[in-house]
């Protein structure tokens, strides 16, 4: 096995590129079509490229720089990894220790469920044949017998969750909207899980204002859209997080 080290190009300023610059750029360094990278370049939260050798890091960094996009090559090695999460479920679970990081999203989720379902003709139907049968004696049922099928149903949701890093050696605090006890707030306690959720983010904002901030944490904050956040999964969340503490 090679000792040879690995290198990822990350960004060097907090600020997600222009989509378009991005792909463009990475298309021209691999050649292939921009469409092809424009999956790459939504989904790169802040680390460009990975796995490359120093040379090839080399050339993806100069093409971008180029482009206007600040960034650099680094051993991969070398690059911050996120601690385990550790479930956040009330206020009094902060330390008064500042966190680095307070990074928040909103994450598209889906499930299947499966369930046994009898079928069968409809209570009109039912009507109609005992009806027939009085009329014509003849035992005709309309709608078919009964019958056991099973269902599948797919379910889309949201996940909202949140993460403060921060403390020596570091510490990372996983809150999920829906398992915080937001007594806290008292009176200003909404019915509706969300709404309490921004309400708990904002106030974590305010107690910790020199905290960096995540794009999604900056789009629940000024009130955008929540479908702008572009996050797919917990992976591009923690991908995003890793390099910001880099930052």
């Amino acid at each position: 096995m090679s000792d040879t080290p690995t290198f990822l190009v990350r960004l060097t300023t907090p600020e997600l590129p222009d989509v378009m610059t991005l792909a463009k750029t990475l298309a021209s360094v691999r050649q292939t079509p921009v469409q092809d990278q424009v999956v790459t370049a939504k989904r790169c939260w802040g680390i460009v490229a990975e796995h490359l050798d120093e040379k090839a890091a080399g050339v993806v960094v100069e093409a971008l720089s180029k482009a206007g996009v600040a960034c650099a090559a680094v051993p991969e090695a070398q690059f911050a990894t996120l601690p385990t999460a550790e479930a956040a479920g009330t206020w009094a679970t902060f330390s008064e220790t500042p966190p680095l990081l307070i990074a928040s999203a909103m994450i598209p989720t889906s499930s299947t469920s499966t369930k046994t379902v009898k079928e069968g003709p409809s209570g009109a139907q039912k009507i109609l044949s005992t009806a027939i049968l009085l009329g014509t004696g003849l035992p005709i049922k309309i709608g078919g017998k009964e019958r056991t099928v099973t269902k599948t149903q797919h379910h889309a949701d949201q996940l909202y969750v949140m993460d403060l890093i921060g403390g020596q050696p570091l510490r990372r605090w996983r809150i999920t909207a829906e398992h915080f006890d937001y007594s806290y707030l008292n009176e200003r306690k909404l019915y509706q899980v969300l709404g309490n959720f921004k309400l708990l983010l904002a106030d974590l904002v305010q107690r910790w204002p020199k905290a960096r901030q995540n794009h999604g944490t900056k789009i629940f904050l000024q009130n955008k859209p929540l479908n702008v956040m572009g996050y797919t999964s917990l992976a591009d969340f923690e991908r995003e997080m890793r390099w910001l503490l880099t930052l």
